[in-house]
Order: structure tokens, then C-alpha cells, then sequence
């Protein structure tokens, strides 16, 4: 009987002891002052609560932030856009020319109104008080004379640049005329001397030559 009576009262000890440890466990879980313990930290407080909710908070914005952008680069994607084109009424400068930029020559010029021409057969001199050239921005245009005895003289031109810093305008052959005549064909080199554009043209067959501005028609 001593022994049953020992053996209940130590089953009891140890089960206070047990209940103990799972209330203490349990307490662990949140911040609770007890008088025979230290503080046990384990729950949020509040500023952790709120510091939680504005993470949250930014996290989705972010998200949305991130979405957005995604739906703006997409539209942008879509879109094509038109390169603007090169001014047409700049003049071409001595750096453009050193820099091979045909771009530069996009637009119309003028060659002058004093260019001349004589007929080898008739001797007959015509003056051009109109020459003009036009270009894309590679270079490759046209070119139009005009007469004073009527007549109208047209043809392609291929501009290259050639260093240095010299812009040749090359014509395929002779410029065709409205009255069935044409001009020989001409090496035409121009190049930048203070702020503005010169050409000097040479006939090979003939052997003329002439000395020509190049600025922007107007």
C-alpha cells in the first residue's frame, strides 16, 4: 500500500512538471512577464504588425508599378515612329564635309546664276541664269539648268565625299537639253573655305572650266 501510495504521489509530480513545461511552451509563443521568469518574446507587437502591413503594401505597389511599365514599354513597342529627316536649309560646313556626311546635302542648292556655255560648232553662248541641284540623304540627285534662250537641261547626279574634306558631284554623261542639244559632262569638285561651299567644274573634252558656289536654293 506504501508503495502504491508512493508511486501515485510520484506520478503526480511528474505530471505538474509536464503541465508545467506545456504552459511554459505555450507561453513562449507570445511576450509574457511571468514573476519567476524573464520576459519571453515570441508574438508581433503592434509596430511589427504595422511594419508587416506596409511591407505588404509596398510589395504590391511595386507589383502594380512593374505591371504597369511592362504594358507602357509594349504600347511603346508597337509604335513607329518617323526618323526626322535632316534639315533642308542648313548650309554644309567644312566639318560635315571632313566627316563625310552626305546626309548634309539632303535639300536643294544653288550653283549660281553666271555658269556659261558655248556651242562648239556654232559658237553660240548660253548663259544659265538657274542651276540647281536637289539630294536625298544618300546622295543621289538631280540636277536642272535652265537657259536663256529657253531651253531646260536636266540629268542624275551622284554626290560622294572624297578627303580630304571634298565633296566631288559626279554626273553619269552629258546633260541632256530640251532643244536636243546637251552640256559635256563634268567633274565638278567642291570643298569649305571660311563658312561657305565652292566648286570648281572641268569639262574633259573640252577642257573648260569655271568656278561655282554652292549654297542652299532659296
Amino acid at each position: 500500500m506504501s508503495a502504491l501510495k508512493i508511486f501515485s504521489a510520484v506520478g503526480a509530480v511528474v505530471l505538474v512538471v509536464a503541465s508545467g513545461a506545456a504552459a511554459y511552451a505555450a507561453l513562449q509563443s507570445c511576450a509574457v512577464r511571468l514573476e519567476f521568469l524573464s520576459d519571453v518574446s515570441g508574438c508581433p507587437t503592434d509596430a511589427d504588425l504595422a511594419l508587416e502591413a506596409e511591407l505588404a503594401a509596398l510589395a504590391a505597389t511595386h507589383a502594380a508599378l512593374r505591371n504597369e511599365i511592362f504594358n507602357r514599354e509594349t504600347v511603346l513597342a508597337a509604335r513607329q515612329c518617323e526618323a526626322v529627316p535632316p534639315s533642308s536649309t542648313a548650309p554644309i560646313t567644312q566639318p560635315q564635309l571632313a566627316a563625310n556626311d552626305l546626309e548634309a546635302l539632303y535639300g536643294c542648292w544653288s550653283l549660281g546664276s553666271s555658269y556659261q556655255t558655248r556651242d562648239v560648232d556654232t559658237g553660240k553662248i548660253v548663259s544659265y541664269p538657274t542651276w540647281r541641284m536637289c539630294f536625298d540623304t544618300q546622295g543621289r540627285g538631280k540636277q536642272v539648268m535652265q537657259g536663256d534662250d529657253g531651253s531646260t537641261c536636266e540629268g542624275p547626279v551622284q554626290a560622294r565625299m572624297e578627303s580630304p574634306a571634298r565633296l566631288i558631284l559626279g554626273e553619269g554623261g552629258n546633260l541632256a537639253c530640251s532643244d536636243g542639244g546637251y552640256i559635256h559632262r563634268r567633274d565638278i569638285a567642291c570643298t569649305a573655305e571660311g563658312g561657305s561651299v565652292a566648286c570648281a567644274t572641268l569639262q574633259p573634252e573640252t577642257e573648260g572650266a569655271a568656278d561655282v558656289p554652292f549654297s542652299r536654293w532659296q
